[in-house]
């Protein structure tokens, strides 16, 4: 059975009996604060999100896990390396972790996004999930990259704790997946940055936590 990886401040070794994932929002950017939707565009953490991210690493010292996984993205990155400076992890990056590719909307406000391309804004908001926007993806393609993750970790990770830390529209896509609620349905859940929602596998994925934010109050 395998064993969690090196905790700092707990040196007894602990084990997992059942395959377990933690998904983790990035720290907030200066996008996020000026309500522009980012896709696989970045921007730099903002002053709030550089101190949620180290809350969020202070926080996860005292969490033992396996592995660590991050989107490419920069501010996934460095929200990833705020917890491996405490833990001693390797941070080891996959694309598919990133955002929904949001195409001639990323950078733009919801205004913009309707002033300027109205015809495409508008399909965006009433085609559905199999609806691909101008130089982007849909939310089903976001879903199924997500799903092909998940099942890899079922596989490779079997009774360990992985964590990926991600985006708001990757962990969207998986949870209401996970509960059985329609893509297209109105997401009913918060997603906040650094939030943590945990999947456990017991011949299904199971959620044991939403958005969790303790380590920010």
């Amino acid at each position: 059975m395998p064993v969690f990886g090196r905790n700092n401040n707990n040196n007894k070794t602990e084990y997992m009996r059942k395959t377990e994932i933690f998904l983790i929002r990035h720290g907030e950017t200066v996008w996020n604060s000026q309500l522009r939707m980012q896709g696989h565009s970045d921007s730099d953490l903002s002053s709030v999100g550089k101190v949620q991210i180290q809350a969020l690493g202070q926080w996860m010292k005292n969490v033992p896990f396996n592995n660590i996984y991050s989107s490419d993205t920069l501010r996934a990155k460095q929200t990833a390396e705020a917890i491996t400076h405490f833990s001693g992890h390797k941070l080891k990056i996959d694309r598919r972790l990133r955002e929904k590719n949001l195409g001639v909307f990323e950078g733009l406000t919801t205004e913009e996004a309707r002033e300027r391309h109205p015809e495409i804004f508008r399909l965006f908001k009433t085609a559905g999930s199999k609806y691909v926007i101008d130089e982007g993806e849909s939310t089903q393609q976001l879903l199924d990259r997500a799903l092909e993750i998940v099942d890899e970790i079922l596989v490779n990770h079997s009774e360990e704790r992985v964590l990926l830390v991600t985006h708001g529209g990757f962990v969207r896509v998986l949870m209401k997946h996970t509960l059985g609620i329609s893509l297209d349905s109105p997401t009913r859940f918060f997603i906040k940055n650094t939030g943590i929602f945990r999947l456990v596998w017991e011949d299904k994925w199971m959620v044991s936590q939403m958005g969790g934010v303790s380590h920010l109050e």
